[in-house]
């Protein structure tokens, strides 16, 4: 009898186990359910997007498969100029929003701002739109902004030429200078984080054992936080060169960002030559492809492997 009901006993157990195991997988089921619903959407759409590019669209009574779509977008120059121009913009705003990212964190994790109202100030770029940042950087470096006036009152005329290469110049001066104000709050977002919790043990260990705040930083600190660098830089790398608002109010009209030369061409392609803008559409998605696996390549370790210096920190 005891040996009976310990095995009708473990039976119930096992029972149990394997229910509670059902209930998790299908609580996690449910949660990915919308990923994966808009995963399905986007490989249909790009699944149908290619099919187009390579000429077939029978609604439009295009029945031909080819390549000559792609090859009449790539010999127009204007399309070459506008993905180096994106390119360009993307990486240069990247990079220097990466690195005032990082030196943001660090100094507000060492004086104690990493909360609190200055955090939440700094956050305010994070909820404007992209349209507001472009009007904003119009009101301030236009012929008749904040700057221009003040310049005009002081009589400093090196300053009114200096404006004169920000806005709709081929410098694309002032795209990156909304780029940078924009997404700089939002890579400090994520950084800030990791690099208080190394800040306050690792970094504060090493220089409890020695070492100079510059070297806790650059050898402990940082090395610790690139990973979270890393993902972000990547995530604002491929946002920026999608952006379509900032370079069609900021850029000049000749070459325009590829996103913008995309919708341009939207409105003026005939139905018959919409291969050639779904051709467009997949050069843009791969270019940008590429440039995360360009991006992953070059980053592909977790973390950066710095050597110490043999003598004594």
């Amino acid at each position: 009898m005891q040996i009976s009901s310990k095995r009708a006993h473990s039976q119930r157990v096992s029972k149990l186990r394997v229910s509670k195991k059902t209930r998790k997988r299908l609580i996690a089921y449910l949660l990915l359910s919308p990923l994966l619903i808009l995963l399905l959407m986007l490989l249909v759409g790009l699944l149908g997007g290619i099919v187009q590019s390579f000429g077939y669209i029978p609604e439009f009574g295009l029945h031909e498969f080819s390549l000559r779509h792609f090859l009449a977008v790539l010999s127009n120059e204007n399309l070459l100029a506008s993905i180096g121009q994106s390119l360009y913009v993307a990486i240069v705003a990247t990079i220097v929003a990466t690195i005032l990212a990082t030196a943001l964190s660090y100094a507000l994790v060492i004086t104690g701002h990493n909360r609190g109202a200055i955090f939440a100030i700094i956050k305010f770029p994070i909820f404007f739109p992209w349209m507001v940042t472009a009007l904003l950087m119009i009101d301030l470096f236009s012929g008749g902004g904040l700057l221009a006036n003040i310049f005009k009152a002081l009589d400093f005329k090196a300053g009114m030429g200096f404006l004169n290469i920000i806005l709709y110049s081929p410098t694309c001066l002032g795209i990156i200078l909304a780029f940078v104000w924009a997404v700089t709050p939002f890579m400090a977002f994520f950084i800030v984080t990791i690099m208080a919790n190394i800040t306050n043990t690792l970094s504060q260990a090493a220089l409890n054992l020695g070492a100079s705040p510059r070297k806790s930083f650059f050898f402990v600190t940082l090395p610790l936080c690139f990973p979270a660098i890393k993902n972000v830089a990547l995530i604002t790398l491929v946002s920026l060169f999608a952006n379509y608002e900032i370079p069609l109010l900021l850029g000049m009209t000749t070459p325009r960002a590829l996103p913008v030369e995309i919708y341009a061409q939207l409105e003026t392609f005939p139905i018959a030559r919409r291969p050639e803008l779904m051709a467009l559409c997949l050069i843009m998605f791969a270019a940008s492809l590429l440039m995360v696996t360009l991006f992953y390549l070059v980053f592909q370790r977790k973390n950066i492997n710095l050597k110490m210096p043999s003598k004594r920190i």
